[in-house]
């Protein structure tokens, strides 16, 4: 496995399979790093990072905190508007009362970011869609 890191703090920067281009391979093309190559093993570049001296993955006195999910949450509510307009145009096929719950529906995914400011609260504001389906978002999330 190759990896990239910082060799000043010794972040991993990146890591994969790749081939070894041999004289020169120890520099990498990220700014401030170099390339380790290691056997096959785990890599979790939140948990781990390279010892310049030693030359080998060690685990980081603290893991770096879990990402943020908000984005990918404010992601998905622009995505379900784009993927929902169609039920606003006047010639789509559906009742009043179908266009309706849509409309408040979709009033509610624009209005779920307002004073909800961690992914989990901004979720918890966003109802059920209205023709039962589940709203989906990267992260694994299903609502």
């Amino acid at each position: 496995m190759i990896i990239h890191y910082d060799t000043t703090t010794g972040q991993i920067m990146a890591y994969g399979w790749g081939s070894d281009h041999g004289e020169g391979f120890e520099t990498s093309h990220l700014p401030g790093c170099k390339v380790l190559v290691v056997d096959n093993q785990p890599i979790d570049a939140r948990a781990q990072r390279v010892d310049p001296v030693a030359l080998a993955i060690v685990p980081k006195a603290e893991p770096d905190p879990e990402p943020d999910a908000l984005p990918l949450v404010k992601d998905a509510v622009r995505a379900e508007l784009a993927a929902s307009d169609k039920f606003m145009m006047p010639d789509y096929p559906i009742s009043e009362a179908d266009r309706a719950a849509w409309g408040a529906y979709r009033k509610a995914l624009r209005d779920a970011s307002k004073g909800n400011d961690t992914a989990v609260a901004m979720l918890a504001a966003i109802p059920a869609r209205p023709d039962g389906s589940m709203l989906t978002i990267s992260t694994g999330i299903i609502l």
